[in-house]
């Protein structure tokens, strides 16, 4: 791949990478740099970037630069204090924090699913990225979404099949 081919897939992805970055890390400055990383690693592995499937290509190097920087973080990061930080001023700001850290709670496959769909990446490309089938894909939003509300608003986080079972399907050893 000659560099302007390159630049032109930098144009064309770099502001997906960089959203999907700070949707799954939380800061703009960190996004930047995986994005960059991102770049920097296709670069490298230019030659066997097909132009087709660039965009899934570039979303999973992103998403495991990602990981890592979780994982690094989670290794290095002392224990979480019980009190809100004091530059929550507002509701608004102690709700955004619940949901991110509901968020963070979900299942891996779960919460990248629903990072990927809520960063604006197609359904389809999401589940390239992910290297899964499109109705796997769905159907991980959908639950994510599901556990998401339901720890949002106070409940636990179950499956949703079960909480399914458990509040609208008859109970079958009584029929």
């Amino acid at each position: 791949m000659d560099e302007a081919t390159f630049h032109d897939l930098y144009e064309r992805h770099a502001p997906a990478v960089f959203r999907l970055a700070r949707y799954l890390v939380g800061e703009s400055d960190l996004a930047a740099d995986i994005t960059a990383e991102t770049f920097f690693r296709a670069w490298a592995g230019r030659e066997a970037i097909r132009v087709s499937t660039a965009k899934a290509y570039l979303l999973a190097i992103a998403r495991n630069l990602a990981t890592d920087e979780h994982r690094r973080r989670r290794r290095l990061a002392p224990p979480a204090e019980n009190e809100p930080r004091a530059d929550e001023r507002a509701g608004v700001a102690l709700e955004l924090r619940e949901t991110l850290e509901a968020m963070r709670r979900l299942p891996a496959a779960y919460r990248e699913a629903l990072a990927l769909a809520a960063s604006g990446v197609s359904y389809q490309d999401a589940a390239e990225t992910l290297g899964v089938p499109l109705s796997t894909l769905k159907i991980r939003v959908y639950r994510a979404r599901q556990l998401l509300a339901a720890a949002v608003q106070g409940g636990s986080q179950r499956t949703p099949g079960r909480a399914a079972r458990e509040n609208h399907e008859p109970d079958r050893r009584r029929l």
